[in-house]
């Protein structure tokens, strides 16, 4: 039975990384998932990470190499968030740029190389300080994995090599054109999110501009009245409560206080009679006429309409015409009618 493309692919990853060992990185599947890898790459020379151990996951897709993988760090190291799926040029989140001729092999190369560049905020990216990433650094060679060295370190499965073979390999990598355009392509993404993060930060901030200013406009104009009538109030050491009640109260008349004048020694005290209680006529309003009551009684006065009314105006000169043609019409049998009359006494 023929195995699948992504299979054939993923032996003959296997296969080259085993004909071709390097001692900065080691990566093979797990026993029972062809499609998990488990990764350990070394810390680039004269970077922050020099001297460390980083573990971790390649996820590929049923589709590879079609399409890229995931990738996840397992060893903290001041760079990548552990167990996150990271966002490089290179892996799912970026499918546009992927090439089907990339393999394992570039992975782990890119992986080496993207340890020392910049965050740019980035999924699952990390800005940690140059000293937090050296004390990981140190921390990384003692990192053990269960899965792929049964508990041991994983630094033990990074092959070492002679002398000799490491004189063979060049110092710059076979793949230094498609880490250079990886990189850029990641900065250049990056630089395009932050832009587009930016520009929606700009169009939020208008439209709360907007709704404020919307809501400004909007505002009820009573209470700017409110205010001005509070403004005169307390302008003339009247609170608004007092105010109101002195305009709605009517006048009081005012009623003569009586004085209680001592009376002369000798001369009898006058008892005065208890005047009336003043009491106020109710104010009788004026009847206002409605213009509706006064167009009922005189229909003549208000409704003029009828006489710029055309189809009306053509009627009455309709029927003048008609009045006009029998009148000539009478008059002329008359005329017959007499002459008839003439004719017969002759």
């Amino acid at each position: 039975m023929s195995k699948s493309p992504s299979l054939r692919r993923i032996q003959a990853d296997v296969r080259e990384l085993a004909l071709d060992p390097s001692e900065r990185y080691y990566a093979a599947p797990l026993e029972n998932d062809m499609f998990e890898w488990h990764f350990t790459i070394r810390g680039a020379e004269g970077t922050d990470f020099e001297g460390g151990v980083y573990h971790g996951r390649i996820l590929l897709p049923p589709e590879y190499p079609f399409k890229p993988p995931h990738i996840v760090f397992l060893t903290p190291s001041g760079r990548f968030e552990t167990h996150t799926k990271v966002c490089l040029s290179f892996t799912a989140y970026h499918a546009e740029l992927w090439q089907p001729a990339w393999g394992i092999r570039l992975i782990l190369e890119a992986l080496i190389s993207f340890l020392p560049t910049p965050a740019d905020g980035a999924i699952g990216a990390l800005d940690w300080t140059a000293a937090e990433r050296k004390k990981l650094a140190k921390r990384s060679v003692n990192f053990c994995c269960s899965q792929c060295c049964a508990g041991g370190k994983v630094i033990n499965l990074l092959p070492k090599l002679s002398d000799e073979e490491k004189a063979k390999k060049s110092a710059s990598t076979q793949f230094s054109k498609e880490l250079d355009f990886l990189q850029k392509m990641q900065a250049i993404n990056e630089t395009k999110n932050k832009t587009d993060e930016k520009e929606t930060d700009e169009k939020g901030e208008e439209k709360e501009g907007d709704a404020k200013s919307e809501e400004i406009k909007n505002a009820p104009t009573a209470s700017v009245d409110a205010k001005g009538d509070t403004g005169g109030a307390a302008s003339s050491g009247e609170t608004p409560s007092e105010t109101t009640k002195a305009a709605s109260d009517p006048p009081q008349p005012q009623v003569a206080e009586t004085v209680n004048e001592p009376t002369p020694a000798g001369v009898p005290a006058v008892e005065e009679e208890p005047r009336p209680p003043v009491t106020e006529a109710p104010a009788t309003e004026a009847p206002v006429v409605q213009p509706a009551t006064a167009a009922a009684n005189n229909p003549w006065e208000y409704d003029i309409s009828w006489l710029t009314d055309p189809m009306l105006n053509t009627a009455i000169v309709l029927l003048a015409i008609i009045c006009w043609l029998f009148t000539r019409r009478a008059h002329a049998l008359l005329e017959e009618l007499g002459e008839l009359k003439k004719a017969q006494v002759s």
